[in-house]
Parts: structure tokens; C-alpha cells; sequence
């Protein structure tokens, strides 16, 4: 059993030197350590975290050797395509100003795509190399016959 551990050990070090996922490092170090012989208070404390990560874990390494360890989640699919991506950005380029209202309304025509966060459309005005916070040329709230009003007063 000890060849055994030590053989688990080893498995885990060679994964922990190629893994970049601080997540999955973690998950490693923990099962490394029991296996090792730390007991599951003391891992707790070194990696600060609870006893139920460490037995998950553990459990999962067993049952799934390395690709237990392994995150599951492999992100969303995304709305647009690359090509997508570069049309549109091509398009904010040619215009004269921006807005995000703008933005929406060209993506929701053009590729039927409606995003849930604001953040979506900011970071595809980033990709374009433009400020959403100075989009536009031309202050939306500015009203000439407003101000000379309070100018006069």
C-alpha cells in the first residue's frame, strides 16, 4: 500500500508542475498531503480549507485518479463567432459615434443576440479599442436652450 501512495504521490507532483488552475492545485496539494499522512485538521489548516473540501476530494481522487481533480467547467458557448466579432468590431470603427443603445440595437438586427449584463457590450467596445465611457462625441444631455436659461440667471 505504501508503493501504492507513493506511486498517487507522484502522479500528483508531476500533475502540480504542469497544472496552471490554482483551483485544481489546491485540490491536488490537499490529497497530496493526506497521502502523505497529514491528518485532515492539519491539511485544514495549512491549505485553509474546510474538512468537507479535503474529503471531497480525496473521494474524488480516488474514483477518478487525476481527472477527478480536473474542473468540470469548461465555460459558456459563446453568442457570436470570431468572425462575428470582427464584423462588429469593423462596423463600430466606421461610425462617427458610439452608444451602447447603438450597439445593442446592430447586434440584436443583425445577429439576433441580446445579452443579459452591460458588461457584454463594454467588452466588445474594449475589443474595438474604444472607451464606453467616452463613446460618444456629442453630450446625449446637453440642451443649448438650457443652458443659455441658466447662463442668464
Amino acid at each position: 500500500m505504501i508503493t501504492d501512495n507513493k506511486e498517487k504521490i507522484e502522479l500528483i507532483k508531476e500533475f502540480l508542475e504542469n497544472s496552471s488552475n490554482g483551483r485544481e492545485t489546491q485540490r491536488a496539494l490537499a490529497v497530496k498531503l493526506v497521502l502523505e499522512g497529514y491528518r485532515y485538521e492539519r491539511v485544514s489548516e495549512i491549505l485553509s480549507v474546510s474538512l468537507g473540501f479535503i474529503s471531497k476530494w480525496v473521494n474524488a481522487f480516488n474514483f477518478g485518479g487525476i481527472n477527478g481533480l480536473k474542473s468540470g467547467y469548461k465555460g459558456s458557448k459563446s453568442y457570436l463567432t470570431n468572425q462575428e466579432r470582427t464584423e462588429i468590431i469593423e462596423w463600430l470603427i466606421e461610425q462617427k459615434t458610439w452608444d451602447i443603445s447603438e450597439l445593442e440595437v446592430y447586434l440584436i438586427e443583425k445577429y439576433d443576440v441580446v445579452y443579459q449584463s452591460l458588461q457584454s457590450y463594454y467588452k466588445i467596445l474594449k475589443e474595438a479599442k474604444i472607451s464606453w465611457q467616452k463613446g460618444q462625441q456629442i453630450n446625449p444631455r446637453y440642451h443649448e436652450e438650457v443652458t443659455q436659461k441658466k447662463t442668464k440667471k
